[in-house]
C-alpha cells in the first residue's frame, strides 16, 4: 500500500515535469506565426497564448482513450503491472522531450506518448506471459494492434497532406495579395479576415471544446446541429468587425486573424494535448483510487474499470495543469529555442542557416530546379508574368539592423494559422488521429516553399533542416518504443530498487540538462552579440570594426601563447581548451564575413570606403583566425597522438617566437585601439624582426630535414608552427595598414 502511494506521488511529480518539457516543445505550434511575423510585442503574444492555454486546460476532460485503452488492453493488467507501464512511460517521455528541447527540434508529444505506451505495454505483457507460461500466440493480446496501426498511419499521412495544402493555399493567397499587399488589403483584407476568423472559430468549436466537462451535452449537440448557421453568422461578424477596424481604427485585419489564431491554437493545444502530459499519471491515480476499497491485492486486481468506464478528471487538476503550462510558456528558454528553429527554416530573408546541407538535400533541390525549368517551358507567358509580379519582393530599403527583420509577413502568418486550424478541425470531425506538431510544422514549411523563401541561396540548407526535423520524428518513435520497453523491464524486475534507481537517474539528467543548456545559451547569446557590427546605426563604422578587430586580436594573442605553452608542457587539456576557443573564433570569422555583406547591403551612407573597411577587415580577420586554428589543431593532434616531444632546441625557438609575436601583437593592438599610428614605423621594425626570425628558422628546418631526415610528423609540426605564425604576422600587419590608410 505504502509503495503504491509512493508510485502515485512520483507519477504526479513526473506529470508536472512532463508539463514543463512538453510545453517547451509544443509551444512552436501556436507561437511560430505570431513571433515570425512580429504581429505584436513578444510579451503580448505570450499573454494571448497563455490565456488560451489556461482556458483550454479548463475546457478539457484531461483524459483521452489513447492513455486509457487506445494502445493496450488494460483488462489484462493488474494494478501493480499497469503502474510499471505508466511509470516507464513518464520517465521516458521526460528524457525524450527534454533532449529534443535542448536540440531545439520540434517533435510530437502525441507520437512520443503512443510509442512509449506501446513499448512499455508490450514488454510488460511479454513478461506477464512468461511468468504465467501463456502460449506464444497469446503474447500480443495485451496490445490494441488495430488502434495502433490506425493512429500511426493517420499521423504520418497528415505530414504529406499538411505540406501539400500549405503550398497550394499560400500560393493562391500570395497571388491575391502579392508581397506589396497594402493596396490589395483595403479591398480584400476584411473578406480574407472574415474567412480566417470563421475557420479559426470553427476549429475552436470542433477541436477546442471537444471533451469539455463544462459544456453540457445538450449545448454541445445544439452547436453540432447548427454549425453551418453559426459559421455563417461568424463570417458576417468577422467581415464587419475587420472592415470597421480597418476603416476607423486603421488596424490591419490580418493582425486580428493572427492573434486570434494564436489564441485558438493555444487553447486547443491545452484542451487536447494535455493528455500527453497528465493523461498517464491521472489514469494511474484513478486506477489506484478504484482499487483502494476493493479489498483485493494489487497484483491480483485487474483493470476492467479502465477498459469499460469513462473517467472524468476534477477541474481543479486541469486548472493547475493550465497554470503550470502558462508559466512554462512565459519562462522557458527551451520553448524559445524550439520556436526559433521553425522560424529560421521559414524565414523569408537570407540569414545565418542553422543546418548544414546534405547530399539528399542537394539532390532534392537539384531535382526541383530541373522540374521548375521544365514547367517554365510549358506555362504561357501571360501567366508567368502575372506570377512574377505577384511574387516580386518589396524594393524599399530595410532598416540597418537586419537581425530585427520579420521572418515573414502577415499574409503568410495568417495563412499558417488558418490552414492548420482547418486541417486539424477537419481531421477531428472525421475522427482521424493526427499530430498538431506535425501539421503546424509542415504547413509552415509548405507556405515557406510557396512564398519562395527557399531560394537558390538557402534551399539546400532549409531542405536539410526539414529533413533533420522529420528524421527526428521517426527517431522519436523508435527511441520512445525502445527506451520505454527497457524501463518497463527494469521496473518489472527491479520493483522498488529499480524504481528508485530510474527516478534518480532521470532527476540527475534533468538537473544536468538545464545547467548545461543554460551555459550553452549564454555562450550562444554572447556569439550573437558579437555579430552585431552596427548596433545603433551606420554612423561610426570605424569604431565598431576597430573594437571587433582589437578584441579578436587579443584573443588570438592569448591563445597563440597558450598553444605553444601547451606544446612545451605536453598539456593535453590546455591544448584542447585553446583549440576549442580558436575553433569558435574561426567560426565567428566565417559568420562575420556573411554578416558584413548583409550590413553593407543595408548601409545608408554613400561612403564606399566605409563599406570596403567593413568587407576587408572581416575577411582578413577570418584569415588570421583560420591560421591560428590550424596551428592549434597541429599541436593538439601531435600531443594527443602521443608523438615524440619536439627537440629542446625547437622548444627554445618557440619560446623566443612566442615572446616576439606577443610583443608585435600587443603594440599593434594598442595602436589600433588608440588610433595612434605615430608608432607605425616602430611596429614595422617589430614585424620585420619577427619575420626575419621566422624565415631564419624555416631555413634551418629545411636544412635539418635534408640532412638529419627526422620523423615526418615532427617535421610537419615544426614547419607548420613557423608557417602559420608567419601568416598571422603578415595579415595582422595588413589590417594595421588598412586602418591607417582609412584614417588618412
Amino acid at each position: 500500500m505504502a509503495f503504491l502511494i509512493f508510485l502515485v506521488v512520483i507519477l504526479f511529480l513526473l506529470a508536472i515535469t512532463d508539463l514543463i518539457v512538453g510545453v517547451s516543445n509544443d509551444a512552436v505550434n501556436f507561437l511560430n506565426s505570431a513571433i515570425g511575423s512580429k504581429v505584436a510585442p513578444f510579451r503580448t503574444i505570450i499573454i494571448v497564448a497563455a490565456v488560451g492555454i489556461i482556458l483550454g486546460s479548463v475546457f478539457s476532460s484531461g483524459i483521452m482513450e489513447i492513455a486509457r485503452k487506445g494502445i493496450f488492453h488494460p483488462e489484462y493488467f493488474t494494478l501493480e503491472t499497469i503502474m510499471w507501464v505508466f511509470l516507464a512511460v513518464m520517465l521516458t517521455d521526460i528524457i525524450l522531450l527534454d533532449i529534443f528541447n535542448s536540440l531545439g527540434l520540434p517533435t510530437s508529444t502525441t507520437v512520443s506518448i503512443i510509442f512509449e505506451l506501446l513499448g512499455a505495454a508490450m514488454v510488460t505483457g511479454f513478461l506477464i506471459s512468461i511468468d504465467q507460461q501463456d502460449p506464444v500466440n497469446e503474447m500480443m493480446k495485451y496490445i490494441n494492434a488495430e488502434s495502433v496501426i490506425t493512429i500511426i498511419s493517420g499521423i504520418f499521412l497528415s505530414i504529406i497532406i499538411a505540406f501539400t495544402v500549405g503550398i497550394i493555399i499560400q500560393y493562391l493567397s500570395r497571388l491575391l495579395f502579392t508581397f506589396n499587399y497594402e493596396d490589395k488589403l483595403k479591398k480584400y483584407g476584411p473578406l480574407y479576415a472574415g474567412l480566417g476568423i470563421t475557420a479559426i472559430v470553427n476549429f475552436l468549436l470542433i477541436k477546442g471544446l471537444k471533451g469539455t466537462t463544462l459544456a453540457n451535452t445538450p449545448t454541445m449537440e445544439w452547436v453540432t446541429n447548427h454549425t453551418l448557421i453559426i459559421l455563417g453568422m461568424l463570417f458576417v461578424f468577422g467581415y464587419v468587425l475587420s472592415y470597421l477596424l480597418q476603416r476607423y481604427a486603421n488596424l490591419n485585419p490580418l493582425k486580428l486573424v493572427v492573434l486570434m489564431g494564436t489564441f485558438s491554437l493555444a487553447m486547443a493545444f491545452a484542451g487536447n494535448d494535455l493528455v500527453n502530459f497528465i493523461g498517464v499519471p491521472i489514469t494511474g491515480y484513478l486506477a489506484f483510487e478504484n482499487w483502494q476499497n476493493s479489498g483485493v491485492d494489487a497484483d491480483a486486481f485487474y483493470q476492467d474499470y479502465l477498459a469499460s468506464n469513462d473517467v472524468i478528471v476534477p477541474n481543479y487538476m486541469l486548472l493547475i495543469a493550465g497554470l503550470v503550462m502558462a508559466a512554462t510558456l512565459w519562462l522557458s528558454s527551451k520553448a524559445k529555442k524550439v520556436t526559433e528553429t521553425e522560424v529560421n527554416l521559414s524565414h523569408q530573408h537570407e540569414g545565418e542557416e542553422r543546418f548544414k546541407p546534405t547530399a539528399m538535400s542537394r539532390s532534392i533541390v537539384k531535382t526541383s530546379i530541373l522540374l521548375g525549368n521544365f514547367f517554365s517551358l510549358i506555362v504561357p507567358d501571360a501567366i508567368s508574368r502575372k506570377y512574377k509580379l505577384s511574387f516580386e519582393k518589396n524594393k524599399i530599403r530595410q532598416a540597418t539592423i537586419i537581425h530585427e527583420k520579420k521572418a515573414f509577413d502577415l499574409v503568410r502568418a495568417s495563412a499558417n494559422l488558418i490552414i492548420a486550424s482547418v486541417l486539424i478541425a477537419w481531421a477531428t470531425s472525421m475522427k482521424l488521429p493526427l499530430s498538431t506538431t506535425y501539421v503546424s510544422f509542415m504547413v509552415a514549411m509548405g507556405t515557406s516553399l510557396a512564398d519562395r523563401a527557399w531560394g537558390r541561396e538557402s534551399a539546400v540548407y532549409r531542405v536539410a533542416g526539414v529533413l533533420s526535423v522529420i528524421g527526428g520524428w521517426f527517431i522519436t518513435a523508435i527511441i520512445a518504443f525502445v527506451v520505454a520497453g527497457l524501463f518497463a523491464l527494469i521496473l518489472y524486475k527491479g520493483e522498488m530498487i529499480g524504481t528508485i534507481i530510474l527516478v534518480g537517474v532521470v532527476a540527475f539528467y534533468i538537473i544536468f540538462s538545464h545547467i548545461s543548456f543554460s551555459k550553452k545559451e549564454k555562450k550562444t547569446q554572447a556569439k550573437a552579440k558579437r555579430l552585431e557590427l552596427l548596433p545603433e546605426a551606420d554612423l561610426d563604422i570605424f569604431e565598431s570594426n576597430k573594437d571587433m578587430v582589437t578584441d579578436s586580436l587579443n584573443v588570438i594573442n592569448t591563445q597563440y601563447s597558450r598553444v605553444l605553452e601547451g606544446l612545451k608542457n605536453e598539456d593535453l587539456d590546455d591544448l584542447e581548451k585553446s583549440y576549442a576557443d580558436l575553433k569558435d573564433l574561426a567560426e565567428y570569422g566565417f559568420k562575420l564575413r556573411a554578416q558584413s555583406i548583409r550590413q553593407i547591403q543595408n548601409l545608408n551612407t554613400p561612403d564606399k570606403k566605409a563599406a570596403e573597411l567593413l568587407l576587408y577587415s572581416t575577411d582578413l580577420l577570418q584569415d588570421i583566425a583560420t591560421s591560428a586554428q590550424n596551428l592549434g589543431e597541429e599541436c593538439l593532434h601531435y600531443i594527443k597522438n602521443l608523438h615524440r616531444q619536439p627537440d629542446k632546441d625547437f622548444i627554445r625557438i618557440t619560446e623566443e617566437l612566442k615572446f616576439k609575436m606577443n610583443r608585435f601583437l600587443v603594440i599593434t593592438t594598442n595602436a589600433l585601439r588608440n588610433k595612434n599610428f605615430s608608432t607605425f614605423d616602430h611596429i614595422k621594425i617589430a614585424r620585420d624582426d619577427v619575420r626575419t626570425y621566422i624565415d631564419l628558422q624555416l631555413d634551418s628546418q629545411v636544412a635539418m630535414i635534408q640532412d638529419q631526415k627526422p620523423g615526418v610528423k615532427k617535421s610537419v609540426l615544426q614547419t607548420s608552427i613557423l608557417l602559420q605564425s608567419r601568416d598571422i604576422l603578415a595579415v595582422t600587419f595588413r589590417i594595421l595598414k588598412m586602418y591607417r590608410k582609412y584614417l588618412k
